[in-house]
């Protein structure tokens, strides 16, 4: 074997033993459980990226994939108690440099009353007929039509919404907020961003008192405001007032739009 022939394989060899090294185990999970309409899913996961879809059928599926050269070291635990179906997703062992993506898929009925709280990932929730609470440690979060108290949170993305027929409430601290209010207001919302813009859509008779406020940028409105208008802000009833709804972000536009 020539000098050169020796590099070109030696230098194969290596590749070739990084590859392997870094190559990705993966496992795919699927889990189905009978349950019925007006259940509740509550989902906890040291990592991994949440979509929650529905579906007519008595039945709730799990379906999880779990990549990377640390995929080993994550665990899945699911189980039914009662009406409620709880899964957890947790890593053993600490360490923050790892090699692992996770993603969740779940289908429950379309009545069913959904928690999310992941440590790592985006969260996508279809149309939904029950309540809402989702929450991820970073990565954006986008729902659907919701009948039902909605509350989001995220430390690090954006925020979208359809409509929310019922309590809605969102957080973010670097991320725009885009929010449908699909009826009048009964009790009072936030919607607040550590950095970007909030975009409110309204029903046209919504009664509100509105309390709008931007370090960076401007408010805006598209209804008749019986208060105090300013650049930065803006403080007032809107057709005779009602729960208030309270907007602030820290560097972004606020912009409140009629639905």
């Amino acid at each position: 074997m020539t000098r050169q022939t020796f590099s070109k394989w030696l230098a194969s060899f290596i590749f070739m033993a990084f590859v392997a090294s870094n190559s990705a185990l993966a496992e795919n999970i699927e889990r189905k459980f009978d349950v019925a309409a007006g259940g509740a899913l509550n989902l906890k996961t040291d990592a991994g990226s949440v979509k929650v879809l529905t579906h007519k059928a008595p039945t709730a599926i799990v379906e999880v994939k779990i990549k990377g050269r640390d995929a080993n070291e994550f665990e899945l635990v699911t189980e039914l108690k009662g009406s409620t179906l709880e899964v957890v997703g947790e890593i053993d062992g600490r360490g923050w440099n790892r090699n692992l993506r996770v993603e969740f898929t779940v289908t429950v009925p379309q009545q069913f009353d959904v928690e999310i709280d992941t440590a790592g990932g985006s969260i996508n929730v279809a149309d939904l007929e029950g309540n809402l609470s989702a929450e991820t440690s970073g990565g954006s979060i986008r729902i659907g039509s919701i009948r039902g108290a909605v509350e989001l949170n995220t430390s690090g993305g954006s925020i979208s919404t359809e409509e929310v027929y019922g309590p809605l409430n969102a957080h973010t601290s670097g991320g725009s907020i885009r929010a449908t209010f699909a009826e009048q207001l009964t009790e009072n919302a936030v919607l607040d961003t550590s950095g970007g813009s909030i975009t409110a859509y309204l029903v046209s008779d919504v009664k509100i008192e509105l309390n709008a406020s931007t370090s960076g940028g401007r408010v805006k409105t598209d209804f008749e405001v019986d208060g105090r208008i300013k650049k930065q802000s803006i403080r007032g009833e809107i057709n005779g007032g009602g729960p208030e709804l309270r907007l602030r972000t820290s560097g972004g536009s606020v912009s409140v739009r009629v639905l």
